[in-house]
């Protein structure tokens, strides 16, 4: 399938590893260029090693940080002199019971998970606007829609999220620019391996163990947790020219997870 991406200049947060990595790998494959944004420099180096220099260029940056925005929109416009696609991928969270959360727990859950997306796409849509052509996807979650009591802030961020993607939908969708979330289920990548780790050190087993029973608790109905890559694919979709009917929509790429209609 044709997905009309070559040429397209993307940004990609959370792009050294993971969804955000793979996501930047397929993008480039499909002819399109990308800002990989991150915090780690020597990380994103990788990144545009791998993927050579000519198709992506790195952009160390905080995305919590509230003026990192209009930085990140005016180094993708410097580097590849457009912006098409952003695809809001930043995001993560650390198991805490829900009777030990803080205040600072939940603001730092909000500013990775939602604040850092709307910021940046409340400055990407005005510009891909005046273009007549954008995409914003933004990379939710299953905890989203059933939340884990475990991860709390995540969860309410992601349903916000959600919910304020379709509002983006309907403000700009009439100027070609389209906002979808991708709702992955549990995805077997460096942050979740780390959880893994911290859970099975707290409760004195093992990551593999703990991992079964996460499987076992969310009843994938695949019976198996996803890839990288089923992730990218979906995203890299609904930033092409093949999803241009599309908005304000929930893709679930969760090997059943969710069972709610």
């Amino acid at each position: 399938m044709e997905l009309g991406l070559h040429d397209r200049a993307a940004i990609v947060t959370g792009a050294s590893r993971g969804i955000g990595r793979q996501v930047a790998s397929s993008l480039v494959a499909e002819g399109a260029r990308v800002l990989a944004v991150g915090r780690d420099p020597h990380s994103l180096d990788e990144v545009v090693a791998e993927l050579g220099s000519a198709h992506v260029v790195a952009h160390a940056a905080d995305v919590t940080d509230p003026t990192a925005a209009a930085g990140i929109v005016a180094a993708c416009q410097g580097a590849f002199g457009r912006l098409d696609i952003l695809v809001n991928n930043a995001g993560g969270a650390s198991p805490v019971p829900l009777a030990d959360l803080t205040d600072d727990d939940w603001r730092r859950g909000f500013e990775l998970n939602f604040f850092s997306a709307v910021r940046l796409a409340s400055v990407c849509a005005p510009v891909m606007a005046a273009a007549g052509w954008g995409r914003l996807v933004h990379v939710a979650s299953v905890s989203g829609r059933e939340p884990d009591p475990s991860f709390a802030p995540y969860s309410a961020a992601k349903a916000a999220l959600i919910n304020w993607s379709t509002s983006v939908s309907q403000a700009y969708a009439s100027s070609g620019v389209l906002s979808s979330c991708v709702v992955p289920g549990i995805t077997v990548t460096e942050l979740v391996a780390a959880n893994a780790e911290a859970t099975a050190e707290r409760l004195g087993t093992s990551p593999d163990e703990v991992m079964a029973k996460v499987l076992a608790r969310h009843r994938v109905a695949a019976g198996r947790f996803g890839t990288p890559a089923e992730v990218a694919a979906s995203i890299v979709f609904l930033a092409s020219d093949a999803a241009s009917w599309i908005s304000g929509a929930t893709l679930e790429v969760d090997g059943g997870t969710l069972r709610s209609v």
